[in-house]
């Protein structure tokens, strides 16, 4: 499962948590998400041997701060990336938020951002669902700049692919093709939160 952190995170917060919540009150722990995702997934499919499918590998991509400019933040999220990499499935992607020109100034309100993630989720999509490693290969995401790797892993992949991500939120449509997508709602967000203090 290839999970796009960032978005997976805050369209949660915006969908299940009341308005104003701060986000680092709405973490997802992502290998659960996974694993939840997988039983919602194996509860709903029809086909016997897609009940019996199992988590082999959780690829998490996203931005990280900079310990330069943001050195709290930045040891959080080491301290995230430590604890969630204990389980050899999960492998994290990481880039540097890029920062605005004038960050730092009282006046500046512009937040940093994450500045090519969505490429490498793009890039390991294709490659893994023509690599055929996996039988299945599920995004978990919902931004629509995803749409043309789908269709690219749809018409170049040996591995199934499908989509992921909450109830209520942007469900992914690849041109015409119809892919199987599974959704967590707000019971499922409740358990697979990451409650541990990384501050």
């Amino acid at each position: 499962m290839l999970i796009d952190y960032q978005n997976i995170h805050l369209t949660a917060r915006d969908l299940f948590a009341p308005p104003g919540t701060d986000a680092r009150d709405t973490l997802v722990d992502p290998l659960a998400f996974a694993e939840r995702l997988v039983e919602v997934r194996a509860e709903r499919q029809q086909l016997p041997e897609q009940k019996n499918a199992r988590l082999q590998a959780v690829k998490i991509y996203r931005g990280v701060p900079s310990n330069q400019r943001e050195p709290q933040l930045y040891s959080a999220n080491q301290r995230q990336a430590a604890n969630w990499s204990r389980d050899p499935r999960v492998e994290i992607t990481s880039r540097t938020l890029r920062y605005p020109a004038n960050w730092g100034e009282s006046w500046c309100q512009e937040r940093p951002r994450e500045k090519g993630i969505d490429v490498l989720v793009a890039l390991d999509l294709v490659d893994l669902a023509q690599q055929g490693t996996y039988d299945v290969v599920i995004l978990a995401s919902h931004d629509t700049d995803m749409e043309p790797a789908i269709e690219r892993a749809l018409y170049r992949g040996r591995s199934k692919v499908e989509t992921g991500g909450w109830q209520g939120g942007r469900r992914l449509k690849p041109g015409r093709r119809n892919v199987w997508h599974t959704a967590l709602d707000g019971a499922d967000f409740v358990k697979v939160r990451d409650r541990r203090n990384y501050w």
